[in-house]
């Protein structure tokens, strides 16, 4: 019990930041929300469109047209009235990452776009901040942390393999929500996982899913 008390009020002292509130950005929102997160950062500079909401599941048809991370707010704090959310309607840049993710315990990408992947990189190794990497296409889903505890971050660990994300995007309509849904599932275990300091957190490994083969793999990263 003593474990349990300790553990909710380490959540409701955390900090996290969201870059992305799309599909994973969703699912990955409403489990924080949900678990008594003390204060979420949302950043994402997209509206709500209808074509995505059968992945985006805090948004409805009102919400078209609106931008994603003042609805989102809306529907966690509906959820949730003691969790403290900022919330920012930009694209993440190496100019306002400073700015942006100032006192942030945790960065968790929720972005399809590797070019953003590597603005979060570079601020998450330059001040020692766990990154929690999700990435889903088709019916596979990876999962992956960099930089905690000293280790490697994603672009040492990817120096020569940056293709294997480009082919990511969650607004590809084969990408199904039950995809998308288990993917922002382990992403959140990861969060659990790092504030209890266990000893099998993803640094240095890529979990990997595929529903359609039903494979669940973690491979050793280099």
């Amino acid at each position: 019990m003593k474990e349990a008390e300790a553990f909710k009020a380490k959540l409701a002292q955390s900090h996290i930041a969201v870059i992305g509130c799309g599909g994973l950005g969703c699912g990955t929102l409403m489990s924080l929300a949900l678990l008594g997160v003390g204060t979420l950062t949302l950043i994402d500079d997209d509206l709500v469109e209808e074509d995505n909401l059968q992945r985006q599941l805090l948004y409805d048809l009102n919400a078209v047209g609106k931008y994603k991370c003042d609805i989102a707010k809306a529907q966690l704090q509906a959820r949730n009235t003691t969790i403290e959310i900022r919330t920012f309607r930009e694209r993440l840049t190496s100019k306002n990452s400073e700015q942006l993710l100032q006192e942030v315990d945790l960065v968790l990408d929720c972005t399809d776009n590797y070019a953003a992947r590597l603005v979060i990189d570079a601020f998450c190794s330059k001040h020692q901040i766990p990154m929690i990497y999700t990435g889903v296409k088709a019916s596979e889903g990876h999962i992956s942390v960099f930089n905690y505890k000293g280790g490697k971050s994603m672009e040492e660990t990817f120096i020569n393999d940056q293709n294997i994300f480009q082919a990511e995007d969650c607004n590809d309509s084969r990408v199904m929500p039950q995809i998308v849904a288990m993917a922002s599932s382990f992403q959140v275990n990861e969060v659990i996982k790092i504030l209890q300091e266990a000893s099998n957190v993803l640094q240095g490994k890529l979990q990997v899913f595929n529903l359609s083969k039903n494979v669940f793999r973690v491979f050793d990263l280099r």
